[in-house]
């Protein structure tokens, strides 16, 4: 059976709109399977809807926990789609640094997102859905949701804010992945998201390939959707199996020392 211990314990860290605690699993069977190949995994647990810096602070509470239940050093923080930003806060601002030995992005819009602008200006639209998806996710366990800060935090011009306000530690190893969907097959959620991106440069469904390069990028996954990447809905994408892809990720940052 193929190892992926690594020397520090690996912290997922979710994105947006949903929570790594609710029945439908964020990270698929990746955490089942990595601990099945001997991975130390542990989940997040920020809000779906929460700020940046509101979803960065519960992540500093759950990293803590992780070091005192482990009694690690350190730890390898994998982070997808928003989920990044959070713990590049986390690390910046935050001073979690020294405890951080890597930090691995996946389908983050480290430089924004043209499409979250034009849906910030749908002033009636964000009116409706931003109140009713709060409520939603307030009733399954999110303790400060809010949309409007969310998503005002991934436009282009949000984000230039936050690269020159939280710049990369030298202590850590940044490296960063993207994705991009060419074509929609059969699935309805590949459609609206391609739909909702149409403003943007060609994209995973969310996020360009070009917005999500940080530290060493490490390449662009052809053909797989913003979801796929992590392996949420349990489907393979023709030349991309998210279990292979996680499983050659622990081994690459044992192999590293990490």
């Amino acid at each position: 059976m193929t190892d992926c211990r690594t020397r520090y314990p690996l912290l997922l860290v979710h994105g947006l709109n949903c929570r790594d605690d609710w029945i439908f699993s964020y990270w698929g069977s990746m955490t089942d399977l990595l601990r099945s190949h001997g991975a130390s995994v542990y989940l997040s647990g920020q809000d779906a809807w929460g700020s940046v810096p509101g979803n960065a602070r519960a992540l500093l509470r759950r990293a803590e926990d992780v070091l005192t239940e482990t009694g690690a050093e350190k730890l390898n923080l994998v982070a997808h789609s928003k989920g990044g930003l959070e713990a590049r806060y986390l690390i910046s601002t935050l001073g979690f640094a020294e405890q951080t030995a890597s930090l691995t992005t996946i389908c983050t819009p480290h430089h924004g997102s043209r499409a979250a602008a034009e849906w910030l200006g749908r002033k009636t639209v964000c009116r409706v859905i931003g109140p009713g998806l709060e409520g939603f996710w307030r009733a399954r366990g999110d303790r400060e949701p809010n949309f409007q800060a969310a998503v005002s935090a991934l436009t282009p011009e949000a984000m230039e804010r936050f690269n020159a306000e939280n710049p990369d530690s030298p202590l850590v190893c940044y490296q960063s992945w993207g994705a991009r969907l060419d074509r929609p097959v059969w699935d309805p959620m590949d459609r609206v998201q391609l739909w909702l991106s149409k403003a943007d440069t060609p994209t995973d469904g969310l996020v360009s390939p070009d917005s999500a390069v940080w530290g060493t990028y490490r390449g662009t996954l052809e053909g797989v959707s913003h979801q796929d990447a992590v392996g949420g809905r349990r489907r393979k994408r023709p030349g991309f199996d998210a279990g292979e892809f996680y499983i050659r990720l622990a081994q690459e940052l044992a192999e590293m020392g990490f």
